[in-house]
């Protein structure tokens, strides 16, 4: 009895220290997704590890009501729920009368920490109910959570919390130092002001930013230090928009993306930019110096008149000395890499393709002089301006060619997605997977019998068009946020399937879409039926000799989520329901028994 007892006190012990979570590090899923035949029954939201009793902690949205026959599969491979003493055991984190909001991940005796237990601290998390389905497949990392290696009391700190946007200006310097700082929404360094992040830990949150990634923006003339630290998300993905001047020195970061402008200098020394999807330098401009660091991908600019030619390229590349000019002669920027490696693309399973940073990728000007040949990239981004154009015969994971006015990828194989900026054009895509669309301006996007994989429109008062279309994994959808998009007001029309995963993902914010519904009304035996009265959100139509009729619904960032009714009303006083959603997929055909 007093072994239980023991282990009982142990137990609320740890289920104190974790709801109070000094030491806790949450990572909120940037890229969620869920089975292709399940709809997803809840969603991960965050995992958390106690530092001090290696527990780990799932918090879920909404939590089930059953339990006993779940199954967890970690990076794909299921593992067992209930081992032995060593070995990994999964319960709820409060009794199922009491409504647990989780899971605690611990072995036995209940609830002991995950010490010598092989658990990955980065990777993806998904939950299986026989009978109901999947939950949404979580992609944590929980490898950045310790200040040093000594956790002695005049080392290690709380957290300091400051939620809302961190904006530093008017000259100002404000030093992050020997601390634990966790940043909920952005961190704006402007005009001159400085920024110093030395011995600590910078962990950011999303807080109220309407966009997966969040970000650390540096004002031209302003500047960052970090030395000897670690910056990491706790939700979203961490960004760093480069105007000004920054230097990274001993830092090991998990940095999704760094984006290198014009006049922006950057100088990055015995450190490392890499995040469990992401790490890339992204260099469009100004000076960039790396000496013996890691990165996740190299992105580079080739501006209008500037030529490359490669061939053979792929990733996991360590340059002992190497300047972007050997590669790209007319470069308008500056870029060398001393000792400093670019990791390979190996990712695998749900991360092989998608939206993903890994290995080369390269963004090209519609007046570039482009010839890339036998090599493996992880995207290439194409621009589209005042333009028409189409393309087809676009993969990823296979060779593939494309050729647009002096650019020509030949047997070219992408690996992670292929990226369009549409600017006022017309673009056709035929027969394509993974695509990444930024349409803005007015243009008219076709999709026929193609995938993308990604989309985040600009600006857009546009139409996209889609026959045999299905939009997975990613997507944004945003107004009224400078860095991003200050509007978009576009149509959706046509055949559309939406996945599950996009439920989830999609971020919405100050804009509006208007979606156009085809409805199909026919007999069991496929024979259209004319004249039915068809009724949605207010709108009356009838359907015409082909039993067809469209009804357009405008959606904004209050109503996308909600069902609408849908009703038939056949000339026999008899009526049909059916409910639609802005991610219903199109056409919706109704028959009539």
């Amino acid at each position: 009895m007093t072994k239980y007892f023991k282990y009982y006190v142990f137990s609320i012990l740890i289920s104190i220290l974790l709801v109070l979570g000094c030491k806790n590090i949450t990572q909120t899923n940037p890229t969620s997704d869920t089975s292709t035949d399940n709809n997803t029954i809840f969603n991960i939201t965050s995992m958390r590890r106690d530092t001090t009793t290696n527990v780990i902690e799932v918090r879920i949205d909404t939590f089930p009501s059953t339990w006993g026959n779940w199954q967890m599969y970690l990076n794909g491979k299921e593992v067992s729920m209930e081992g032995n003493a060593g070995e990994i055991v999964v319960r709820p984190n409060a009794a199922l009368d009491s409504a647990p909001t989780g899971l605690f991940i611990g072995t036995l005796p209940w609830l002991t920490g995950l010490d010598g237990i092989d658990f990955p601290m980065e990777g993806a998390l998904q939950f299986y109910i026989p009978g109901k389905g999947y939950s949404n497949k979580f992609y944590y990392n929980l490898k950045d959570q310790t200040f040093d290696d000594d956790s002695s009391a005049d080392t290690t700190h709380n957290w300091i919390n400051h939620y809302g946007d961190l904006v530093i200006e008017n000259n100002e310097t404000r030093s992050i130092e020997n601390e634990k700082y966790f940043q909920q929404g952005n961190i704006y360094v402007n005009d001159n002001s400085k920024l110093i992040i030395k011995n600590s830990q910078l962990m950011m949150g999303r807080g109220d930013v309407p966009t997966i990634h969040v970000y650390i923006i540096v004002a031209p003339n302003a500047s960052v230090e970090i030395e000897n630290s670690k910056i990491f998300p706790d939700s979203g993905l961490v960004c760093v928009l480069n105007k000004g001047n920054v230097t990274i020195t001993d830092s090991p970061t998990s940095i999704h993306y760094f984006d290198m402008s014009d006049g922006a200098h950057l100088t990055m020394i015995n450190s490392e930019m890499v995040f469990t999807i992401g790490g890339l330098l992204q260099v469009t401009g100004g000076e960039t110096t790396v000496v013996n660091s890691t990165i996740g991908a190299l992105g580079l600019k080739v501006p209008a008149n500037a030529h490359l030619n490669v061939s053979n390229l792929s990733s996991g590349v360590y340059f002992d000395s190497w300047d972007v000019h050997s590669m790209i002669p007319e470069a308008d920027y500056t870029l060398t890499l001393t000792k400093t490696q670019i990791l390979k693309d190996d990712f695998t399973g749900d991360l092989e393709h998608g939206p993903y940073e890994r290995g080369w990728i390269f963004f090209l000007d519609p007046d570039a002089h482009v010839r890339i040949a036998n090599s493996e990239l992880r995207k290439v981004f194409i621009d589209v301006i005042d333009d028409n154009a189409t393309f087809e015969n676009l993969k990823v994971g296979i060779p593939s060619s494309l050729k647009y006015r002096d650019i020509e990828l030949t047997n070219v194989t992408v690996m992670g997605q292929w990226p369009f900026y549409i600017k006022d054009s017309k673009v056709t895509i035929n027969n394509s997977n993974y695509l990444f669309l930024q349409p803005t301006g007015t243009s008219t996007v076709s999709v026929n019998d193609s995938h993308i994989c990604e989309f985040i429109p600009r600006e857009f008062s546009g139409t996209m068009e889609f026959r045999n279309g299905l939009w997975t994994t990613a997507g944004e959808i945003i107004g009224d946020v400078a860095y991003h998009s200050m509007s978009n007001d576009f149509s959706i029309k046509g055949s559309l399937k939406i996945g599950d995963g996009i439920q989830d993902n999609l971020q919405w914010k100050d804009a509006t879409v208007t979606r156009e519904y085809d409805i199909h009304v026919v007999k069991k035996d496929g024979t259209p039926l004319s004249g039915v009265l068809v009724q949605m959100d207010g709108q009356n139509v009838s359907t015409d000799s082909d039993g067809k009729a469209k009804i357009s619904i405008q959606f904004d960032e209050y109503n996308f989520k909600q069902n609408m009714i849908l009703k038939i009303s056949l000339p026999n006083n008899t009526t049909t329901e059916t409910e639609i959603s802005f991610f219903s997929e199109t056409p919706i055909k109704v028959i009539i028994e």
